[in-house]
């Protein structure tokens, strides 16, 4: 069982929930205990009076019966003889070890009315009891004491116990009322942890569902638990995804369907206006306007290109058809051949093909084709032309581009994945090349790196792309 961070809904139940039970434990236990003290309060006092009430009249009738031996007459426990306290101290030793295992703590003291003891119980002091002649309880220095009238009325009989054997037995009681907390406690805490860890299970499923959840992935969320709070949550989600599944899909259609139209209307005009200049002879004040005409339409059909790979790179998956890695050496190979063929402006590609064999994760073909190519295009569009630009295999899962140039603003650099965002250094890109990496690479679980200056160097820019491995 394991108590997750501070912020979570778990550890904020689990702490709540052990301070109350804890709480409300020590409340009870401290109530307990002040009843149970008044309590036993209350009966060794009732045990003091019914010891008084009980015992006087035999004890006057053993007074009468032995007084004629003078001084304090010592009540005999069972087992004890009598005992006169007069001059016979000897006798009184040879019973203190006897005394001393005797385990009956109250005490007993007849007195007259001048205070003078007449009787005692083998284990009260010789001394009166340091208390009042008058009815009822008083506390002495180290005895409570019951006084009653007895005899015809000239008689008190004080009955005592030892308050250390009192206040012994009480917190007795009491430590044995919290001792169990020790132990509770921490039951308490993992009981707890497990039954909010088991109880909030369905809430960390939606939660991972949801996580998983994004534009390429807005699938509903399965509902297998039937607790209202979790539906009404679930069902809000699928909602909300279907709506922004639906816009996404109006925005991709759109795009996709507007490329595609536009693609033929643009070759069109593009070949009328080469047959234009064909026609047109050197010199004609026609012709440079035909030759601005014809440069625009080529990066209007290098557009529409760009907004059809961006449209398929936000509708599609992005894994490997299999659901496992694919050799990707021969895809990255044919990229590069194209675009040596193609001999865009800008500085030539150098290849490390050392690790190419190694290269492979789990990526559809096509979309990682479309990866590479926007990824060397762009550098050699915002490459220097004296450098040339360098692609090598990294781990064999790892793709790195990298050219020369003036380095990015750091402020610039983490925006060049926004759509239509170019740098600075040069302004005659879409904008969308880095956009569609990192669309793909989101939905095939890649992860895009950019970085401006280029590791080791003080110029330049390098993209690094890490693809999933299954």
């Amino acid at each position: 069982m394991k108590i997750r961070a501070q912020n979570s809904l778990q550890y904020i139940l689990t702490k709540r929930l052990t301070v109350i039970v804890a709480l409300f434990w020590v409340i009870g236990a401290s109530f307990a205990a002040y009843t149970a003290r008044h309590e036993m309060e209350e009966g060794a006092d009732t045990a003091l009076i019914e010891t008084s009430r009980r015992t006087s009249t035999l004890i006057i009738n053993y007074l009468e019966n032995h007084q004629g031996a003078g001084g304090i007459v010592v009540l005999p426990e069972p087992g004890f003889d009598a005992v006169h306290d007069d001059d016979d101290d000897s006798d009184h030793d040879d019973h203190d070890g006897d005394f001393d295992d005797f385990d009956d703590f109250m005490q007993y003291q007849l007195r007259d009315a001048n205070g003078e003891v007449l009787l005692r119980s083998q284990n009260a002091p010789e001394t009166p009891f340091d208390a009042p002649l008058e009815p009822g309880f008083s506390d002495g220095d180290e005895v409570r004491v019951y006084t009653s009238r007895t005899g015809n009325g000239d008689l008190f009989m004080q009955v005592a116990e030892p308050t250390e054997h009192r206040n012994e037995a009480i917190i007795e009681t009491i430590v044995s009322q919290f001792t169990p907390l020790i132990f509770l406690i921490p039951v308490t805490i993992l009981a707890v942890v497990y039954s909010v860890t088991h109880a909030l299970a369905p809430v960390r499923h939606v939660r991972n569902e949801i996580e998983t959840r994004g534009e390429g992935n807005l699938t509903p969320i399965e509902q297998d638990d039937p607790i209202e709070e979790i539906s009404t949550i679930v069902t809000a989600v699928n909602r909300l995804m279907e709506k922004l599944e639906a816009a996404l899909s109006v925005e991709r259609s759109f795009t996709a369907n507007s490329a595609h139209e536009l693609r033929t209307p643009i070759a069109v005009a593009l070949a009328q206006t080469q047959r234009l200049l064909a026609e047109l002879p050197e010199g004609h004040a026609a012709r440079k306007r035909a030759v601005q005409t014809e440069e625009a339409l080529k990066r209007l059909s290098r557009l529409s290109e760009k907004l059809l790979q961006l449209a398929r790179a936000e509708s599609s998956g992005g894994f490997s058809p299999t659901g496992h890695n694919q050799d990707l050496g021969p895809t990255l190979n044919l990229v590069i051949e194209d675009l040596k063929r193609a001999g865009m402006e800008g500085a030539d590609i150098r290849f490390d093909a050392d690790n190419l064999a190694t290269l492979s994760a789990n990526i559809d073909l096509d979309a990682f084709a479309i990866c590479m190519r926007n990824l060397i295009e762009n550098a050699l569009k915002y490459g220097g032309d004296d450098e040339p630009v360098d692609i090598r295999v990294v781990e064999g899962h790892i793709v790195q581009v990298a050219n020369g140039g003036v380095p990015v603003r750091p402020d610039e650099l983490e925006q060049l994945t926004t759509r239509f965002k170019r740098s600075s250094n040069k302004a005659d890109g879409s904008g969308l090349g880095l956009a569609i990496v990192e669309a793909i690479a989101r939905n095939a679980k890649a992860e895009l790196k950019l970085y401006s200056p280029r590791p080791d160097h003080a110029d330049g820019f390098m993209a690094e792309l890490r693809l999933h491995q299954s």
